[in-house]
Parts: structure tokens; C-alpha cells; sequence
């Protein structure tokens, strides 16, 4: 399913005026920017002002823009008064002032602004959407295009709504809204680089798949779809597609496809042609602690493997790493027998060893993340499903949806503690500071104490200790006090079951309850919904591909674990991702160009040459709605307190708002 490949793409960038230009070498962003048609400032300012706030926004100087424009609402009335406010909101937006765009907005009223204004604000509306990730709201603002709409405003609503479609994970849509888009566009030049988009996201699915997705394709759409399966029978040919390509053409003479499209397509390809290996050693444990992981992860590797052509497999030779305290000779016989990089080890204390060498005979990509005080050799990677990480991923996307004030509960064991520990730690880094936080012993039945002490108010727990202390009966509580905005709960399945009608019991239902792939376990039975239904957590994209036609899908893969490896499910994905970003840990390295599509995630190194994950959100429900993809840390800060002349709906969370 086209969905399948959207669940690895990053966040769009929306830039000054609504032009396309997509940037292959960051991910395809959409930066819409340098149009000269494309504007969003007035199209006739008589105000001089009103021309000097035009060229503040042109020079992306969208606070200064923004300034100008209100003071021009406030010396003006009417549909001049209404115009400024919007084009004062919509360049907060662009300087990423959300939160004071949305008071501007609110302070308009749309009943009584004539039609093109009630659609230009529409679409800021939907940008202001956009921009705090819900793309579900920003498709509902900008459903159809009104009759009189210039070529402007169309290219920015579909924009907006193939970057909602993208963000919401729907394939189908965003393809929809790309080829609507593509016969907007003034130039072939940005033509091109959509067009070329198209045909990437295609070529990758069969045509059965296709025919699903499309089922009544307009003459346009029918050739794209078309072309895409040329492209898929000569992928990495482009002299042989010549005569099928004019075949094509004949077939399809008015089709808008530029001319350049294939050398563009062809060059894409080829700059994604993965570095060859010849022969791979698998350093896994066969006995002991690790011998059961090593086994699902074992199963994905080998399943990776067998999917390759015949032609292109590198060898894979298998060796016993279950003595930790021998990895050193064994590193030196793989080398010697030949081994162009090597997968493994698995156990913490191998790696160590690794980790701490001045040097290795050959690269290493290790199953496990460990830190030292000194530098570990440039050749090792590291590559774990880390719960830490996890919980570095729910801050930044706590930043990321504009929440300020976390309440925090975790268990008291020591892996409850270092999640909470690296939860803080990173959202101290994104610039936050105000946090409550409160342990629980998980294996306690009782959640109700830690959760009542975590949402209350110090002078409420003051008076119900007082009110023990007289032995008063009856007890009441209040709902929980301002100072905290999201719950970050840290717990398995089985806990958070508990844990989430304690926080709806001491009044805390409104209050989103973010946690980590611990809290459920890839299904939600009926009698879990009411428990777990809503919480948002982190999830990697293999365990929500049901994808028949994807030989490497969770449906077709999870079937094969014993039922007692069931536990290792997400370790078959570890596998099929370590095998496949071998060839792609070079270009990794390399500043600027984007991460490695993988099961477990969206993969990055970082300096320490550790491949982290930004995973996908999902909110439980059967079946799951994807929210999103974690951004990237460099992009996301925790917004500053908010100003206390500006009311907001206390019903309402800042994701809401």
C-alpha cells in the first residue's frame, strides 16, 4: 500500500510564498519559497506601509511584517481592518508564533468577512493546523476551492492539503494532491521535481496494489499509473525504456509529463544505489540470556536476505558470540575468513569491549548501545531498540506539539528510573523547566496513591493528609491545578491499564497521556480499549504495516516467532533493518542527506556513530491513528510560558489550541 512508504517521511517546512521547490538531497521538504506569482501579501497596497510590510515578509522578516500589519489593522476598519489581521497572522505563522497567530485569528469574525477573505483565512487556518500537527483539522478547512479563486490560492490549498495528507500518513492522498498540483505550477522546473516525486512513490508498488489505491483514475492520473509500471519493469535501465517511453507517449500525447522526467527519475535512483558487500559475518549468541532475542532477530535478518535478488546477495557466514569475554579473537577470524562488515554482537558487555579499542580490523554494526568515557573506534556503530531513546522521542515530540509542563510517573525499578531520567534530562535540553514527577512501585495493584499525588495540588495534599489525620470519612478532590498540561506515563501494558482510569478517576481525563511502546503490545482487544483507547505513544512503522504484498510485513512475518518468542516481535524488524542499512552507514555519516527508511524508523547516526530511531506516533485505537513522525531534535524547543494577557480555553490542550 502506498501508505506503507509515508511512514518514514519527515514533517513539511512552509516557508514565504506558496511555490514548490522539493529538495531531494533533505528529505523532499516542501519549501515554498521564490515564486513571484505566489503571494500573500496584498495584492495593491495604497498604505506605504502596507508596501513596507510586504517587503518585510519578502525578506522573511515575518516579525517585523507581522508588527506593521496589526498596527495597519488598528488605523483601519471594515474589510482593510480584517485583511491586515489575517495577513498579520499568517506571517506569525511563518516565524513559528503559533500561539499569537491563533489569538489574532480568534479575534476575527468569519461570519461577517466577504467570501475571498473567508477562504484566505481558511487556508491560514489550516497552515496554523499544519504547524501544530493536526492535519485532520487542516483537511477539514480546506475541503473544495471556491469558484474565484485565483492560481495563487489553489496552489497553496493544495499544498497545504498533500502536506496534511503526507503528515496523516495517507499515500493516496498525498499522490491525489500532488498530481492537482503539478497542473497548477507555473514553471517545468518545479513541475519537474513534483512529477519526479510522483513516479518515485508509484514505481514502488505493483500494479494490483495500484488498482486498490486508484480505482477510477482520470485520463492523467491512468497515465501516471502507467508509467510508474514501465518504470518498475526497467528500474535501473534507462536505455532500454526508450522505445516503451515513446509507446507511452503515443497513448498519452496531451499527458503533462516534462520532458526531463526520466533522466530526473533515473538520476534519483541512482543516487540511492546502496554500496556493495560481498560477505557479511552475524555475530549472535546461540546459548544463554541472549539466545532467544538473538533468534527473532536471526529470523528478520535472513528474511531481509532471502528477498534480495539472487544476484546481489552478499554471503552470510553465522558465528557463536555467546562468550562475551571472546569477542576479540572472534572479530579477528571473521576478518581473516574474509568478512567485508560484521553484524553483532548482541550482549551489552560485548560491545563494551568493542567499544573501548583504540581500533577495529573492519567495520561493525553492533546490536546493542553502550556508553564509555573515551571515544569508541570510528568503524563501530551501535543499533538498539533503546527504552531511552523512547522516552528522549516523547520529549521532543511533547515539545513538538507546543506542550510546556509534563507530569511524569514511572515505576521505581531502574529501568523506569533511567527512562524518566532521560525524559527530563532532554526536555531540560529543549529548553523546558517546569515538571512534576512521581515514582510508582510497579509491583504494587495500586495505582491510586502515586496517581492522586502526582495531579494534585501541594495544598491539597496538605488538607487530605489533615483530613487522615482527623480520620474524616468522606474525602473530595479537585480537579487537578494548572501546572502540568500532558501525563508522560512510563509502564507496560498491563500497568497502563491501571494506570489510565486512575488518572481519569482523580479527574485528570483531560490531560493527554503520552507513553512508549511498552504500553501495548501491536493489538488492542476490546476489553483494553476503554483502558488504553487514546494514549499516544511511539511506534515503529513495521508494527503498523499490514501490507500483504510486502513479503517483510508484520502480517506476513510474526506468524513465523514461536508463540513463546512472541515477546521478540519487534526484534524481527531490528533484524531486516540491520541488514538492509548496512550499504547506507556511509552515506549516514554525511551532513544534509536523509536518514535510512527502516522498519524500526526513520535511522540517523549521530556524532557517537550510534543509529538512533524518530519513530511514528500513533494514538491507540483498533486500529491505531498515526499522528506523525518524531521531527528532528535540532528543530523543536519547548515553547516560552505564555503571555498573561492572552486567555486561552482551559479545556483545551496546547496541541488542541
Amino acid at each position: 500500500m502506498i501508505l506503507c512508504c509515508f511512514l518514514n517521511l519527515g514533517k513539511w517546512t512552509m516557508r514565504n510564498r506558496y511555490s514548490i521547490q522539493i529538495l531531494f538531497p533533505v528529505m523532499l521538504l516542501f519549501l515554498l519559497a521564490g515564486c513571484e506569482t505566489i503571494s500573500v501579501k496584498p495584492a495593491a497596497p495604497v498604505d506605504p506601509q502596507a508596501s513596507h510590510a510586504a517587503r518585510m515578509f519578502d525578506q522573511q522578516r515575518y516579525e517585523a511584517a507581522a508588527d506593521l500589519y496589526l498596527n495597519l489593522a488598528e488605523r483601519t476598519s471594515n474589510n482593510a481592518h480584517n485583511l491586515y489581521l489575517l495577513f498579520a497572522a499568517d506571517s506569525l505563522i511563518h516565524d513559528g508564533q503559533l500561539d499569537k497567530a491563533d489569538n489574532i485569528l480568534r479575534q476575527l469574525d468569519s461570519t461577517a468577512l466577504p467570501r475571498e477573505l473567508q477562504f484566505r483565512q481558511a487556508l491560514i487556518q489550516a497552515d496554523l493546523a499544519l504547524g501544530r500537527h493536526q492535519p485532520e483539522k487542516a483537511l477539514d478547512l480546506l475541503i473544495t476551492v471556491p469558484p474565484l479563486a485565483g492560481n495563487d490560492e489553489k496552489i497553496r490549498f493544495h499544498t497545504i492539503r498533500a502536506a496534511a495528507f503526507r503528515e496523516r500518513q495517507d499515500g493516496t492522498g498525498y499522490v491525489t494532491e500532488l498530481i492537482a498540483l503539478d497542473k497548477l505550477l507555473p514553471s517545468d522546473e518545479q513541475r519537474l521535481q513534483i512529477q519526479t516525486e510522483i513516479l518515485s512513490i508509484l514505481a514502488r508498488h505493483n500494479p494490483q496494489s495500484l488498482k486498490e489505491q486508484f480505482p477510477a483514475p482520470d485520463p492523467i492520473t491512468q497515465g501516471w499509473l502507467e508509467l510508474a509500471g514501465l518504470l518498475r519493469d526497467f528500474p535501473n535501465a534507462p536505455g532500454e525504456i526508450i522505445a516503451p517511453y515513446r509507446e507511452w507517449r503515443d497513448l498519452y500525447p496531451d499527458h503533462p509529463a516534462v520532458p526531463e522526467l526520466l533522466t530526473s527519475y533515473y538520476s534519483r535512483q541512482q543516487q540511492q544505489i546502496p554500496v556493495e558487500i560481498s560477505q557479511i559475518a552475524v555475530l549472535l549468541p546461540l546459548e544463554g540470556p541472549y539466545a532467544s532475542p538473538a533468534r527473532a532477530i536471526r529470523d528478520g535478518l535472513m528474511s531481509a536476505w532471502y528477498e534480495d535478488p539472487d544476484e546481489s546477495r552478499p554471503r552470510l557466514k553465522f558465528y557463536d558470540s555467546s562468550n562475551s569475554e571472546q569477542i576479540w579473537p572472534l572479530l579477528n577470524q571473521v576478518a581473516d575468513e574474509g568478512a567485508d562488515i560484521v553484524i553483532g554482537p548482541l550482549s551489552k558487555q560485548a560491545v563494551m569491549q568493542l567499544a573501548r579499542a583504540g581500533g577495529l580490523p573492519l567495520p561493525v554494526l553492533a546490536l546493542n548501545q553502550v556508553n564509555t568515557d573515551s571515544i569508541p573506534p570510528r568503524n563501530l556503530y551501535q543499533f538498539s531498540l533503546s527504552p531511552e531513546d523512547e522516552a528522549r522521542q516523547v520529549a521532543v515530540w511533547a515539545a513538538y506539539q507546543g506542550y510546556r509542563e509534563p507530569a511524569i510517573l514511572y515505576p521505581s525499578s531502574s529501568l523506569g528510573k533511567r527512562m524518566a531520567t532521560a525524559f527530563m534530562e532532554t526536555w531540560r535540553q529543549l529548553g523546558g523547566s517546569s515538571m512534576r514527577s512521581q515514582a510508582y512501585d510497579p509491583a504494587s495493584k495500586d495505582f491510586s496513591t502515586p496517581v492522586a499525588q502526582l495531579v494534585m495540588s501541594t495544598q491539597r495534599k496538605a488538607q487530605l493528609e489533615k483530613q487522615k489525620r482527623a480520620r474524616e470519612e468522606s474525602i473530595e478532590y479537585t480537579l487537578p491545578p494548572r501546572g502540568m498540561d500532558f501525563v508522560f506515563a512510563i509502564g507496560n501494558k498491563q500497568q497502563m491499564r491501571q494506570i489510565r482510569p486512575m488518572l481519569q478517576f482523580h479527574f485528570a481525563e483531560g490531560l493527554p497521556v503520552l507513553s512508549t511502546s511498552r504500553a501495548w503490545d501491536g493489538q488492542l482487544k476490546n476489553d483494553e480499549s476503554f483502558d488504553l483507547a487514546g494514549i499516544i505513544l511511539p511506534e515503529m512503522p513495521w508494527m503498523l504495516d499490514s501490507d500483504t504484498d510486502n513479503p517483510l510485513s508484520r502480517k506476513n512475518l510474526q506468524d513465523h516467532l514461536a508463540r513463546s518468542e512472541r515477546k521478540y516481535l519487534r526484534l524481527l524488524p531490528m533484524g531486516i533493518d540491520a541488514y538492509q542499512v548496512l550499504s547506507h552507514l556511509g552515506k549516514l555519516e554525511a551532513a544534509g542527506l536523509p536518514p535510512f527508511k527502516g522498519n524500526t524508523g526513520l535511522l540517523y547516526l549521530d556524532n557517537e556513530h550510534q543509529l538512533l530511531r524518530r519513530m511514528t506516533w500513533i494514538s491507540l485505537q483498533a486500529p491505531p491513528r498515526i499522528l506523525g513522525i518524531t521531527p528532528p531534535v535540532n528543530t523543536v524547543s519547548v515553547l516560552p510560558a505564555e503571555p498573561p494577557n492572552i486567555r486561552l480555553d482551559e479545556s483545551t490542550t496546547p496541541a488542541q489550541r
